[in-house]
């Protein structure tokens, strides 16, 4: 027979030449597997460095290629974490020494895109030279995502073990699994002492009901949120809790038993009561100190009425008092000077200069005089209200300061009430007045208008402004305008004008419309 001749396996392209280790008969298969396993296969001489051999694995984890790898192998172990670095030196140092049988190290691996892997790097030494190790090999096992959820279950437990709830786990049959360090404390049994019993030792009386409603819930799929109940402790006490149980799935979605979520709630049920038998008693207090407020405001806003009743009552006496003894001796006096003047005039004597004067000086201080005696008994209803009031009181204004003083009025408003009249005419007043003295304004509107069931009256002036909210350097007349406001039940607004100036506005309610009744003049009066 002849013989057959020997056939060899084919061989790959040299890529990587593989380590001599790998026979000709199972170089096709060797490489197939490292080629497609997600591991990184490694081999490594040791003096000098170089790698004999990496599979493609490396380059999806480390980010470098084979070939940057060949030309500079200390990329591995720079491409090993910071903080890593050190203990892989140890453990590798460990290995060569012979302290350890084999080298196997977890650490991470930061790659070129900036993405970090863990790594489980497991490796055995192949050849010795000189009775050190000469060739190394290894595997090197992507472990992020079991590392990435080991340290979530890492965390999950500590945030179990370190809260102050109690966290319970029971089975299907309601036995507990798991007992928390919270349920230790919040019941006082200890681990040993609740797991696989049921939760009845826990239930007192008035809650027996509780848990088979709840297995009847949570048998459906349904979560139970902050359900406040009762539970029994170690040593006898019913506790407050609020509860809130979910199911627990397996990994086929079946139920498999549910969690359930203590928190205990006495203190702040104790809480609770304190704060209502408290707000109950603050009420009380309250309602006392109202009805006692209430009649202080009652006797101050009296007190104030008749202080300004006073007031106005002595304006009015003092200006009859101008008009009627003053006002008459000025005009007898002006009268007399002016007679005196024609005199001197038609006897061409040289006094009559002085004389006229004289007389045109008696003629102002009259004009003055029976402007002050308006102006301290400004309203009167036979003369026109409050609309007459007002025109009356921005010419002479105009007159008194040298300034333009309009009013315009979009409104017949009539009051009846001649206090409330007033007291609208005396904050116009004092606006004028601290526009003039304070603002130095040259002109100065006075408007009354309408505004849906109320009316407004507003003061427009074009002086200096106000640097800062009135309320921050009210003085005496601005106080005295805002109670006047409060007294016929209406808001004082001041603020700036549109373009300049400060704009004063009270807004007061109108009285109910009346049916109109004749005058003794047959004109109508609303």
């Amino acid at each position: 027979m002849k013989k057959r001749a020997a056939t060899k396996s084919p061989r790959l392209p040299k890529r990587e030449s593989l380590p001599e280790i790998v026979t000709d008969s199972y170089e096709e298969h060797f490489r197939l597997l490292v080629e497609n396993i997600g591991d990184v296969l490694w081999f490594r001489e040791v003096d000098p460095p170089r790698f004999s051999y990496v599979s493609p694995a490396f380059e999806r984890v480390w980010g470098v290629s084979l070939a940057e790898l060949r030309e500079q192998p200390q990329l591995w172990e720079e491409s090993i974490y910071p903080d890593d670095q050190k203990a892989v030196r140890a453990a590798l140092r460990r290995w060569f020494t012979g302290k350890t049988d084999h080298y196997e190290v977890h650490y991470r691996v930061q790659g070129k895109d900036g993405k970090v892997r863990w790594l489980a790097d497991r490796g055995i030494i192949l050849s010795r030279k000189n009775g050190r190790p000469h060739q190394i090999g290894g595997i090197a096992r992507d472990i992020t995502e079991r590392e990435a959820a080991e340290a979530m279950n890492r965390r999950m437990a500590a945030v179990v073990e370190t809260t102050d709830d109690s966290i319970i786990t029971m089975n299907l049959d309601g036995e507990i699994d798991t007992w928390n360090a919270g349920a230790e404390r919040i019941f006082g049994y200890t681990q040993e002492e609740a797991v696989g019993r049921t939760m009845s030792f826990l239930r007192p009386p008035q809650a027996e009901d509780d848990e088979a409603v709840f297995k009847r819930m949570i048998e459906r799929g349904l979560r139970i949120d902050h359900y406040e109940t009762q539970r029994r402790h170690k040593n006898g006490a019913i506790l407050d809790v609020s509860l809130t149980i979910s199911p627990i799935r397996d990994a086929h979605g079946r139920l498999a038993g549910f969690s359930k979520i203590s928190r205990d709630i006495t203190e702040r049920k104790q809480a609770e009561q304190t704060i209502l038998r408290l707000n109950a008693e603050l009420e009380r207090r309250v309602e006392e100190r109202t009805a006692e407020l209430r009649g202080q405001i009652a006797a101050r806003r009296q007190l104030e009425e008749e202080i300004l009743r006073i007031s106005e009552r002595e304006q009015r006496r003092i200006g009859q008092d101008l008009h009627d003894d003053l006002g008459q001796q000025l005009a007898g006096a002006w009268m007399m000077a002016d007679v005196l003047a024609r005199t001197l005039a038609a006897n061409g004597a040289r006094e009559q200069e002085a004389a006229l004067k004289l007389s045109t000086l008696l003629g102002k201080s009259l004009n003055h005089t029976r402007a002050l005696a308006r102006g301290l008994h400004p309203v009167a209803p036979e003369q026109g209200g409050l609309g007459a009031a007002l025109k009356n009181l921005a010419e002479r204004s105009a007159d008194l300061f040298g300034i333009t003083c309009q009013f315009e009025s979009r409104a017949v408003i009539m009051l009846e009430d001649q206090r409330s009249a007033i007291h609208l005419y005396r904050i116009a007043q004092e606006a004028i007045n601290n526009a003039v003295r304070h603002g130095r304004a040259q002109n100065v509107r006075i408007r009354l208008s309408r505004r849906g069931g109320k009316a407004a009256l507003s003061v427009i002036d074009d002086g200096l402004g106000i640097k800062e909210p009135a309320a921050m350097h009210e003085g005496m007349g601005l106080r005295i305008m805002r109670y006047r406001s409060e007294m016929i039940f209406g808001t004082l607004e001041i603020v700036k004008a549109a373009k300049r100036g400060t704009c004063v506005t009270c807004v007061f309610p109108l009285p109910p419309a009346s049916k109109p009744t004749s005058s003794p003049h047959g004109l109508k009066k609303l």
